[in-house]
């Protein structure tokens, strides 16, 4: 059995993660939705998905999880909209700027019994594995 995904946000770090979970065999990457049309389409072209909207993914029954990777100011309402749909989550940090937004987004999270992850591993960041070969080779550090 496949775990279907929705990717909120089709910028660089949409990407990263549609490249994992196009890696991943028990992934399936489903839907993209994103502002700007224009970018969720090239997405959805580069990645062998379909452009969604919010309604459609929170009312969709095929799909299990969403990863949100917009910009910070829109992560707490949308995990309220999906963790009331009872989809699993996986959001980008940060959760929030305003800790009491975030107290109250845990909050709901827990009444929900959501699945929740923030996402914080640098490990898998270019950037950060061409840093780590770079001392390991001894070219810095």
């Amino acid at each position: 059995m496949k775990i279907n995904l929705a990717i909120i946000g089709a910028g660089r770090i949409g990407k990263v993660h549609a490249r994992a979970i196009n890696n991943n065999p028990i992934a399936n990457l489903v839907f993209i939705y994103d502002l700007d049309e224009t970018s969720a389409k090239n997405f959805a072209s580069e990645f062998n998905c379909m452009v969604s909207n919010i309604d459609s993914i929170k009312n969709d029954s095929q799909i299990d999880a969403v990863v949100i990777c917009s910009p910070t100011d829109t992560h707490i309402q949308l995990i309220n909209i999906f963790s009331s749909a009872k989809k699993a989550i996986f959001c980008e940090k940060p959760l929030d700027l305003d800790i009491a937004k975030v107290k109250n987004c845990l909050k709901v999270l827990k009444e929900n019994k959501t699945p929740f992850m923030i996402g914080f591993n640098r490990r898998f960041d270019p950037h950060f594995q061409s840093l780590k070969n770079s001392l390991k080779q001894g070219e810095i550090g």
